[in-house]
Parts: structure tokens; sequence; C-alpha cells
């Protein structure tokens, strides 16, 4: 299978770097300058919890001179989908599949949209990593990779591409509620990562603090109290249970919305947070807590960022659109 992947950040990295080595030249890292530049001279190094290897790979900055693939995973923040979607335009006129690897909300009902196409794939990660300095990854923390989908005439491929992660050493589950896959890991990432972005702390920190478990807790429940409006089906019984639990298997983890405020880039707290709190809205949820860090996150983003590095769309998605959509499936 011939795989794409848009993004390579130190998650994009990591899963090209791993299904290589599992199927030499069949993976081409598609990124920005920096990074391409290092794995064209030196090639991809991963250490750390999935193993230490140093891994020839095909990468470019040109999506379009990639003529072929069966599979794309976009990997990029989740402000940059709708971009990477449009670059890979082509591939999928010719039959590839499209798999978001990402945080947040109805990335892959925007992708559906944008490219046309009902061949649109979802995964979520808990796997951790750190890219520093370019081209190099360790893997901060080895957790599972759910992947489903929308359309019931791709489970076929869901299995396939479940297999061929499994072979390359990645913890998978195929799932048919990939509804209440990504609800589940948005109920974590909310309660988690801004309380991380926000007080400069690990997981396993926050996890430890007893001054921030209230404040985690009220997330974790605003976020679940959405989910449950929107009919979501969550794959855990005890929301807050299962969220302080993760953040405690990750414990060594500095969760990606901490690692972009150290890094002075753009969070993803529109695409989480800020979704779940425009869906609260319109479906009457109050949602204090979350507003709060919100608010907390976007101030620290404004002191270093700049006009040109918010001039991304956003991924949105109206809740009629998510509502029909779950209702669906």
């Amino acid at each position: 299978m011939k795989i794409v992947v848009m993004g390579s950040g130190a998650i994009g990295c990591l899963y090209g770097g791993l299904l290589s080595i599992a199927n030499p030249g069949s993976v081409t890292l598609v990124g920005r300058k920096p990074i391409i530049d290092a794995i064209q001279t030196h090639g991809l190094t991963i250490r750390g919890a999935m193993g230490d290897h140093d891994i020839p790979i095909n990468a470019t900055e040109d999506p379009s001179t990639i003529e072929e693939a069966d599979l794309v995973l976009i990997t990029t923040k989740t402000y940059d989908t709708l971009r990477a979607a449009q670059s890979i335009k082509h591939l999928v006129e010719k039959g590839a599949y499209v798999m978001p690897v990402q945080n947040g909300i109805g990335t892959e009902t925007m992708v559906a949209d944008v490219l046309n196409t009902t061949r649109v794939l979802r995964a979520t990660t808990c796997m951790g990593a750190l890219m520093q300095p370019p081209g190099v990854v360790t893997a901060t923390g080895r957790g599972i990779t759910e992947i489903g989908t929308k359309y019931s005439e791709n489970m076929e491929m869901v299995s396939k591409v479940a297999d061929l992660l499994q072979e390359a050493g990645f913890i998978v589950r195929a799932s048919d509620n990939i509804d209440g896959v990504i609800w589940t890991k948005t109920i974590v990432n909310c309660g988690i990562n801004p309380v991380g972005a926000l007080t400069d702390l690990t997981n396993g920190e926050i996890h430890s603090n007893m001054a921030l478990r209230q404040l985690v807790i009220h997330l974790i429940e605003e976020t679940a109290a959405v989910a449950e409006a929107l009919g979501v089906e969550l794959t855990t019984d005890d929301p807050v249970r299962y969220a302080l639990g993760t953040a405690k298997a990750t414990s060594e983890n500095i969760n990606s919305m901490l690692q972009d405020v150290r890094n002075r880039k753009r969070t993803e707290i529109d695409s989480i947070t800020g979704a779940v709190i425009q869906i609260g809205k319109e479906l009457r949820i109050e949602t204090p807590a979350s507003e709060a860090v919100y608010s907390l996150v976007k101030a620290i983003e404004s002191k270093y960022l700049t006009d040109e590095d918010l001039s991304d769309e956003e991924v949105q998605i109206a809740v009629d659109e998510l509502v029909k959509s779950i209702n669906q499936h």
C-alpha cells in the first residue's frame, strides 16, 4: 500500500517512519522545509517508546509531485486540515482514501465535504511524541490508535489499515463507533490539554496536583454533557475516571497544546475546547470552566502570534451537521 503522510510533525513522522520500516519505500512524508530538509539529508530518526530507528524515507515539501497513493494520513494541526486536504485532491480523484489522525471534532466530515468523497476514515491516537531537533522524534508514550469511518462501505479498508499499523508496532483497535471514540478522546483533551498549556505541567503532574483536579473534573463534565446532548455513545461509562486514568497512564507526556505554547505556536484550542463551547451554546448547555480556560489559552497565544499566524481557515462544523451525521451512523 502506498501511503502519504500530510504533516511531518512528531506524530506524522512517528506513524510514517514506522510504517516505512514495515513496508520499505511505501511512505512519503510531506511537510515544511526545515523538517523535510533534515530528513532528506540525514534520514528520519525515531527514539524512545517505539524503539530506536534510523530510517531512510521519501520526503517532499510539494504534494503535487506525488502521482499516486492508496492512503493519505492527515496529521497536520486541525487549522491546517483544509489546506492539506485540498493539496491532495488529485490523489483522491485517483482513488486514494484519506484518514485524519488528529484531535478535534468534525475534521473527517470537513475532509469528505471539501474533497467530495466518502473514501474517508478517521483515527485518534494516544501516542505521545516530541520532535527536537528537526527530523528526530522521541516517542514519549505508547498508547492506542483507534480507527473507524462514518461510511460503512469503508470498513474493509479500516481493517486493512489497522493491520498495517499493527505490523508497524502500534496498538490498534478498529471501531464501529467512531463518533464515540472521537468524543471520548475530546473529553480527555478538553480536560487535560488546556490545563497543561496554562500551568506548564506534564500529564502526570496535572493528575497528582490536587489543586488542579477539581478544574479538570469540571472541564471533563462539561464536555461529557455536550456529548450526551448530541446523543453520542461514549466508549466509557465514567468519563471522569477515564480521563484522569489516561492522564496518569501518560504521566510523562507533555501534551500537544503545552508543546505548542512552549514553541510559541498556534494551539488547537479552537477545534477542541472552542468547538465544545460553540456546540454547547447552540444546545443551551453552560460551559463556564471551558470558557475560562479557552480565554486564558487565547490570551497566551496573543502574546506571540501575529495576524498572519491566525489567517488560516478554521475547522468548524455546525451542530446540525454533527447531529445528522451521528444519527445516520
